[in-house]
């Protein structure tokens, strides 16, 4: 059924949260709130001439991204995508590759977001797995399906056009409208479904709690700018574009990967006032060497999250910049399988509870699973943001009450802010990037002078983790080269799943009981080289 799209002045955010239900189970709902893309897009109506996205040079309007809309949507209609149809994004941040993603919503298809650093094993398993229409992309992939380039769509912000209202194929609220992607704890990169319910909701959660509902805002209230310099086919990253476009704020793409230095000029010439990083980007830009001579008070909140957030690193930003010493400074708990954010603690609550991610979104229900004497178990989450599930695998990861099992533990206080204490999956985050151990180490062990291998994080000051491998040759042969050992990887894992640190042996790797590998000891023993 195709709707039209209202303005959301008839249909406001509400903050308010009733008992519902949702994908066949119970939960927290909110009152009121939108239900179609094209009533988020006819909701930044009131928004023409102000900047929407700058890249370089360019500088695109919210009219102009309206106008552009309906003939990125003709001319991905005309290669056959439809409703329902599942196609893939790949590249890095872009006006196109935001363009490509509302327009695929608005014809009703589902957006998959590839990881731009996957391998080519990679891109081709999640071809396969998710029956792909269409790959869009910035760079030349090898897979069984349509394939155009990502940057044709930028002929749909040439000539004029009339801004005129939007209408979109929806589907079911609780029919998978989006996909991502997240390491495992083995195997590769699971696709991560989530509903139209959860990609709106996790925007409404955000606005509850910073009282920013789009209604609310003026037409001319001020352009918030903010950087993105996360990749947006990550879910903080994408959750961030959303809620920059939907409140009428100015998004300062970089380009290529991330440059501490290039991200301080940026802030300082946009003026940025709301920079999202994993802690690993704070720490390269507090040691950069330039660091001192760009004015970043424009800067007026830092939301970090993707990785811990150490006390130390918190302190050492607010000395730097004092004009985040007491409000500017946030830490959420959220992961992809969660749709977003699940927790949030202001600069206050991180003061006050220093290690807490916060207290709970209005529409999130949080408790601890089999906690021992100190109160930490598994976390498990339940929130309409929550996936219906991994494509293709039913492993239990949400239970039949949509019960999230996240994998993390921690605990709750007495006023109910949760802590994290670990993670019991075989993960490492490495400067944000979750890399699943046993699938490096399944792709290692098929060299042909691999006998065995144990991947592990180690700490590291600035990527919050490194990957390292120990590597079991076999006995009296010639060990292999580590550079021999990164390029059979290259064609099988990400290049940030590449171990940086090595130890090559021919003795048995040590193994507990039931013969699993002992890999803390091996991890005791990396910290005492």
């Amino acid at each position: 059924m195709v709707h039209p799209g209202p303005d959301l002045t008839t249909a406001p955010w509400s903050a308010d949260v009733d008992q519902g239900s949702y994908a066949g189970h119970p939960g927290l709902l909110y009152r009121h709130g939108p239900g179609t893309f094209a009533e988020l897009v006819a909701g930044t109506r009131r928004w023409t001439d102000r900047d929407f996205l700058v890249h370089g040079e360019r500088r695109i309007s919210y009219a102009h991204f309206r106008v552009a809309l309906p003939r990125a949507v003709e001319q991905l209609t005309a290669r056959g995508i439809g409703v329902g149809d599942r196609v893939m994004v790949f590249g890095y941040n872009s006006p196109e590759w935001v363009l490509a993603l509302w327009s695929l919503w608005l014809i009703g298809a589902v957006p998959v977001l590839g990881n731009r650093w996957w391998s080519r094993a990679e891109v081709a398993h999640a071809t396969t797995l998710l029956d792909l229409r269409h790959i869009l992309t910035d760079t030349a992939v090898d897979a069984p399906t349509a394939i155009s380039d990502l940057a044709e769509l930028a002929d749909a912000f040439t000539g004029a056009g009339a801004d005129g209202e939007l209408a979109s194929a929806e589907r079911d609220l609780d029919d998978v409208a989006l996909v991502l992607f997240t390491s495992g704890s083995s195997g590769m990169p699971k696709a991560v479904q989530l509903s139209r319910r959860s990609v709106i909701a996790n925007q409404q959660n955000i606005f509850a709690r910073s009282g920013r509902q789009p209604h609310r805002l003026a037409p001319d209230s001020p352009a918030v700018v903010s950087l993105a310099s996360t990749p947006m086919f990550h879910i903080g990253g994408c959750s961030s574009l959303l809620t920059h476009f939907l409140t009428g704020g100015r998004i300062v793409l970089t380009q290529g990967r991330f440059d501490a230095g290039a991200v301080m000029a940026l802030i300082e010439a946009e003026r940025v006032a709301v920079w999202g990083a994993v802690p690993t980007m704070a720490v390269r830009v507090l040691e950069h060497p330039d660091f001192g001579s760009h004015d970043l008070t424009s800067l007026r909140s830092w939301p970090l999250g993707g990785a811990p957030v150490s006390p130390h690193l918190l302190q050492r930003i607010r000395t730097a910049l004092p004009n985040l010493a007491t409000r500017g400074l946030s830490n959420t708990w959220g992961m992809t399988e969660a749709g977003g954010f699940l927790t949030v603690a202001d600069g206050r609550d991180l003061l006050e509870r220093p290690g807490t991610v916060g207290r709970p979104y209005p529409v999130v229900e949080v408790r601890i699973d089999r906690p021992d004497a100190d109160g930490v178990g598994e976390v498990l989450a339940r929130s309409p943001t929550v996936m219906l599930g991994y494509a293709g695998r039913d492993d239990g990861t949400v239970d039949g009450e949509g019960w999230l099992h996240s994998g993390d533990l921690g605990h709750l206080d007495d006023d109910g802010y949760l802590y994290i204490d670990g993670r019991s999956k075989d993960m490492v985050i490495r400067g944000g990037e979750n890399i699943a151990c046993p699938q490096v180490e399944a792709a290692l062990t098929s060299h042909p002078a691999v006998v065995e291998a144990a991947v592990f994080g180690v700490p590291h000051p600035d990527l919050g983790e490194e990957l390292a491998a120990v590597v079991v040759y076999r006995e009296g042969a010639e060990p292999p080269a580590v550079d021999a050992l990164r390029e059979h990887l290259s064609d099988t894992v990400a290049s940030f799943a590449v171990p940086t640190s090595w130890h090559l042996t021919d003795s048995p790797l040590p193994t507990l009981a039931g013969e699993k590998v002992d890999k803390k000891t091996l991890a005791a023993e990396f910290g005492k080289s």
